[in-house]
């Protein structure tokens, strides 16, 4: 739950979770009937006041939470990647790899997809080849 409400400041949206737009966070606190707080205010107390006081503090906790991120799995913005396949396969333009030799091209998807962690979709966006000849590779 922390890890919810927190993701807007550890993406540098906002400083604190009051000032975005996008949460629930209020309806908590505040006790509106937008959503229903109550099932995650009773993890903390039955007692209502003492439930939204714990929320509070558990949610503005500092912390180190990870949760979901999984370092060196971040995806590549399509600038860099161009970048990269232009460099790597040693083209002017992505749809200049659809050119090569089969084999060659092959070789070339693979490394784009293990070495340097390009998804399927963003090669076959960036250089024209279709996504199945991708996937096989």
């Amino acid at each position: 739950m922390r890890y919810i409400f927190q993701n807007p400041i550890k993406a540098g949206i906002v400083t604190n979770i009051q000032n975005y737009n996008w949460t629930n966070y209020i309806d908590y606190i505040e006790g509106n009937n937008r959503s229903d707080a109550d099932f995650a205010l009773d993890i903390f107390s039955t007692d209502r006041e003492k439930a939204v006081r714990s929320f509070i503090e558990y949610v503005n906790k500092e912390n180190d939470d990870e949760c979901m991120d999984m370092p060196g799995k971040r995806r590549l913005a399509d600038y860099d990647a161009i970048k990269i396949i232009k460099s790597h396969c040693k083209v002017a333009h992505g749809v200049d790899l659809q050119k090569f030799e089969i084999n060659i091209r092959n070789l070339y998807i693979k490394d784009l997809k293990e070495s340097y962690g390009l998804s399927i979709r963003q090669i076959e966006r960036l250089t024209g080849i279709n996504r199945g000849i991708i996937q096989k590779v």
